[in-house]
């Protein structure tokens, strides 16, 4: 909504972002029609707060045990710069698997700034979500995961990048597919 200011108007009630063409305390002035629009100089209205998502549908294959960084945070979607309150929500979904028959895949959300950490690179950042523990019955099973979560107090005018890292106990090669991410600040 597109406001003006009106041209009489004399006097600004910074309680109500409005003002008048009389204070209203003057007599015989209705403090229902004195109003003559709001003050140019104020925006009643929050600006949009961001939204990203991003896909990064193909990601090197991990042989590992402890954690590492799937990279994400290097891809455009998944990192966002709060402008208002700080709080950014964040999802990340795809597929995994495991060339090792009866293997539990974690995967565990983590952010941070500066530059994003590349695929493989040791487990870094704040952790935004509880580590999700998948199981492979058979070599090969894909199963779908998401990881939700986020972090009630980032730094607004600063970029944050999110990403997961996998951790693969019983070894093998864990291939991670067809990942997405929603991060959005409310």
């Amino acid at each position: 909504m597109t406001t003006r200011a009106c041209g009489t108007c004399i006097w600004f009630d910074s309680g109500k972002s409005l003002c008048r063409v009389n204070p209203p305390t003057w007599v015989g002035v209705s403090a229902t029609l004195d109003w003559c629009g709001q003050w140019a100089d104020v925006d009643p209205y929050v600006s949009q707060l961001p939204a990203v998502s991003g896909v990064a549908a193909a990601q090197p294959n991990i042989t590992v045990t402890a954690d590492v960084m799937l990279g994400c945070g290097l891809i455009s979607g998944f990192s966002i710069t709060p402008v208002r309150t700080g709080r950014v929500a964040a999802m990340i979904s795809g597929t995994l698997t495991s060339s090792t028959a009866n293997s539990q895949i974690n995967i565990t959300g983590r952010h941070g700034t500066g530059t994003a950490p590349a695929n493989g690179a040791g487990a870094v950042g704040s952790v935004w979500a509880t580590t999700q523990h998948y199981y492979t019955s058979t070599a090969r099973d894909v199963n779908g995961f998401t990881v939700v979560g986020g972090n009630p107090s980032l730094a607004t005018g600063v970029p944050a990048w999110f990403d997961i890292s996998i951790a693969s106990p019983a070894g093998g090669t864990t291939t991670i597919a067809d990942v997405q991410s929603l991060l959005f600040e409310l």
